[in-house]
């Protein structure tokens, strides 16, 4: 019988509704899981600075697994428990060949957020983001005018990239095949997409699954007595090495298709629902 003992959560499309709130239902059931000595673990591919500290205070949240795997964090005292980042010169160099593309490149650094001021248009003018995530980024990102020059200066890791593109009044992307492309030519980062329609790269090999088999290596929990809840591409690896694994309503297809199992929406309370679900099946065969 499955037991989960850490549930690793998803944020934008999974835990946070349309508008950027956790659902009180949702909150009820995650307090219910951790009061059953459950670990609730963010698993997103924000920032350390980008988490919802006052949610992660309030229902308990100890552990955050950040940039698609790239920053570990215990929550508490900011403590990175582990990172692992694109070298400096790979990731300015990276920089400065995509400062060439029409896109909003958002730079994932030691838990912070920096980008260039030049393309904060684009986040803006966005019609794919919605109104809660367009407000996420303009009010959490440290502007820079050269990103690649900054990481350069600071010889700094990059521990995740979010690629942002400009949808043209037909829909198309403007830049993004050119842009996955040129990405497929550095064997030295992983590319998924995090949900709407946007490019995310980590250094090759890092992924959300990578940091839950770490952190479950580190509170020594089996791999298998973990649940995961996600929606995106960026969640693929994260759901495939969890022992259960359940995607929203809302997630594309390919991510439905390989879950154990499938939510409501995060509109819906779609992870509340998932974790009450699992809770009840527990309790009645124990």
């Amino acid at each position: 019988m499955f037991t989960p003992k850490i549930i690793a959560l998803d944020l934008d499309g999974t835990l946070f509704s349309g508008t950027g709130e956790v659902t009180p239902f949702t909150r009820e059931q995650i307090r219910i899981a951790a009061d059953k000595g459950m670990t609730i673990v963010i698993s997103t591919g924000r920032p350390f600075t980008g988490l919802p500290f006052e949610v992660a205070q309030e229902l308990d949240i100890k552990y955050a697994i950040t940039a698609n795997g790239a920053g570990i964090y215990r929550i508490a005292d900011k403590t990175c428990l582990k990172e692992d980042a694109i070298a400096p010169q790979d990731a300015a160099e990276l920089c400065r060949l995509l400062n060439q593309k029409h896109l909003h490149l958002d730079a994932f650094i030691h838990g912070d957020a920096y980008t260039q001021s030049s393309s904060f248009h684009i986040i803006r003018h966005s019609r794919i983001l919605p109104e809660s995530v367009k407000n996420y980024i303009l009010t959490t990102r440290n502007q820079v005018t050269d990103l690649a020059a900054f990481l350069t200066e600071h010889n700094l890791p990059l521990q995740k990239a979010t690629l942002t593109f400009e949808q043209e009044a037909d829909g198309v992307l403007i830049d993004r095949e050119e842009t996955k492309e040129l990405l497929s030519r550095h064997p030295e980062v992983s590319v998924v997409c995090g949900g709407y329609q946007n490019l995310e790269f980590t250094k090759a090999g890092v992924t959300k699954g990578t940091g839950l088999r770490f952190l479950c290596d580190y509170l020594k929990i089996p791999i298998e007595a973990s649940m995961a809840c996600g929606d995106s591409e960026n969640d693929l690896d994260i759901l495939n090495a969890a022992g259960y694994s359940v995607a929203m309503e809302n997630a594309d297809e390919s991510i439905r298709a390989i879950c154990d199992d499938v939510t409501a929406s995060n509109n819906q309370d779609g992870v509340g629902k998932a974790i009450a679900k699992l809770i009840q099946t527990c309790e009645r065969r124990s």
